[in-house]
């Protein structure tokens, strides 16, 4: 197996993991039932990250469910250019990151009521003073009305070590049950066609000395002729109907 065929597969399975692992990590169900979705938030990859400023003109970037894709320029000058989900770039040009992906944990905003929106932790942040670790919160107040909203200016806090970002959005009110199933029924039908190019491709440049090229993709003539199915399908409802209207 040559170099391109290795990175062709590890191309394909990647993508097949990433569709997997976004709405695995970006939608929570507490144990009273209620369920929030923040997938529609996450900022996919090569796409600009969100970011925010408190009242001392320090700077905030990151990303929900996942680390953000951009390092901070000032983070790099000062050799801090680690994966993290949330950087804070001081007024001063000094930089920290606030947290692990690994450490995300979700909370209600009020557990006496739930609807009011729902807190995103990210912990293990770097060191603050006395040894501590940072650690940042971002609340998503329910607000039907604002759509996808954003960070609120002046809103981020800082607290000893903890932050705190205010985002009210319509993604902080909890979830119906079937848009999540729907979403997860998507996820999971997407990342089973990624898996099944990834191990039908591997196994015809493996097996059956195919090239590393669209030839590789299995049943190559099936997906060739799903156009002319499609269109096939469409004309043939379009006939039906007219007949079904013809004949009332």
């Amino acid at each position: 197996m040559n170099i391109s065929c290795f990175l062709l597969f590890t191309t394909l399975f990647t993508l097949s993991l990433s569709v997997l692992g976004d709405t695995a990590q970006c939608s929570h169900t507490f144990p009273n039932g209620q369920t929030f979705d923040l997938s529609g938030l996450r900022r996919p990859y090569g796409q600009r990250d969100w970011y925010a400023d408190d009242r001392n003109g320090n700077m905030y970037y990151f990303n929900v469910c996942g680390d953000a894709n951009e390092v901070p320029e000032a983070c790099v000058h000062l050799q801090k250019a680690v994966q993290a989900p949330v950087f804070e770039v001081t007024n001063e040009s000094d930089c920290f990151w606030l947290g692990q992906l690994r450490s995300m944990e979700w909370e209600l905003i009020d557990e006496n009521e739930p609807a009011a929106g729902v807190e995103l932790y990210y912990f293990d942040g770097e060191q603050c003073g006395g040894g501590r670790a940072r650690d940042v919160r971002i609340q998503f107040f329910c607000d039907p009305d604002a759509g996808v909203g954003k960070p609120l200016d002046y809103y981020v806090l800082e607290e000893d070590c903890h932050y705190s970002v205010t985002w009210p959005s319509k993604y902080g009110c909890p979830a119906s049950s079937s848009s999540v199933v729907g979403w997860s029924f998507v996820t999971w039908f997407f990342a089973a066609v990624a898996a099944y190019l990834f191990i039908g491709a591997a196994y015809n440049v493996h097996y059956q000395g195919a090239t590393v090229s669209t030839e590789a993709i299995p049943h190559l003539e099936f997906w060739r002729e799903v156009p002319v199915l499609a269109m096939e399908g469409v004309r043939y409802t379009h006939h039906m109907v007219a007949r079904l209207r013809g004949g009332q």
